[in-house]
């Protein structure tokens, strides 16, 4: 094969694929997470509407695009996903865990942060109430603890997207008697998981220690991660648990509010892209 035939060869695969990526830059930069139509995604990237469609299907096969029913692209679960694992270095920041360690400080209990990455929870941050008795987080919310048998663990797999659920059931199975009594079926996870979703919130308290869990979404309602609270029984005052309840929802709105801070300076700081070669049908 001459060298001239091998680039031929090769610049079919290369194009579709940049011109994929091109259209993930359009569809994850829609202003306020709107998305974009076929034909919107088709002109701006001056491309055939059959071209634009295929690229498009094979996207969303391939979960980094979705197109909700109404005709509109939006970017899909692995992208999300993908901004879960960027958002890690943030996570390391002085502005979030200031932000976390002024929550345990307002709560006066130990608090934990965990996101999901790939299917697995990854504890990421970990604050102490600053009570001469603390409930030992290490021992309460492990590495290799089962999803199921923590209170983050469920709101992550509660409100995290289907295709993710399939993920997180491939990894860990379904739960047993000992995670999460009462649970013997897919049926039963998925109507215990939509309970806890309505709810916004997955609570467990026993004889010794009392844990509760919310969500923390971007400001676009895409899933960050949970933030979970742990005291012992005898500090539980059940007239005070919707006041509890509401501070950690009030932590979760601020770790969301640090972490797109964290984000926009970052970005305001990069060198500005250069402009992105949109290829024709006729290239």
């Amino acid at each position: 094969m001459k060298q001239d035939d091998a680039v031929i060869d090769l610049r079919i695969p290369v194009q579709a694929l940049r011109r994929g990526l091109s259209i993930l830059e359009l569809i994850s930069f829609a202003p306020d997470g709107a998305g974009l139509s076929l034909s919107e995604i088709s002109t701006q990237m001056g491309l055939k509407r059959s071209t634009t469609h295929n690229l498009l299907k094979t996207l969303c096969l391939c979960g980094y695009a979705e197109n909700d029913g109404s005709g509109v692209y939006r970017g899909g679960w692995k992208l999300r996903q993908f901004g879960r694992a960027l958002s890690l270095s943030a996570y390391q920041s002085v502005l979030f865990r200031s932000v976390l360690g002024g929550l345990a400080a307002r709560s006066g209990e130990a608090l934990v942060f965990a996101t999901l990455l790939n299917g697995r929870r990854r504890v990421v941050a970990r604050a102490s109430g600053g009570q001469e008795i603390q409930v030992d987080l290490i021992r309460m919310e492990p590495e290799s603890m089962s999803i199921w048998g923590t209170v983050t663990g469920k709101i992550l797999a509660a409100c995290c997207s289907a295709p993710e659920l399939a993920l997180v059931c491939r990894h860990y199975g379904l739960p047993d008697s000992v995670s999460w009594p009462g649970i013997g079926s897919l049926q039963e996870l998925q109507t215990a998981l939509g309970q806890i979703r309505r709810q916004g919130l997955s609570s467990n308290f026993t004889a010794q220690v009392c844990s509760a869990a919310v969500p923390v979404y971007t400001g676009r309602q895409q899933l960050l991660g949970a933030l979970g609270i742990h005291f012992p029984q005898y500090r539980h005052n059940p007239a005070e648990d919707q006041a509890m309840f509401a501070l950690l929802r009030q932590g979760a709105a601020e770790l969301s509010a640090a972490l797109e801070t964290i984000e926009a300076e970052e970005q305001s700081t990069a060198a500005a892209p250069a402009a992105v070669d949109r290829p024709s049908d006729s290239d």
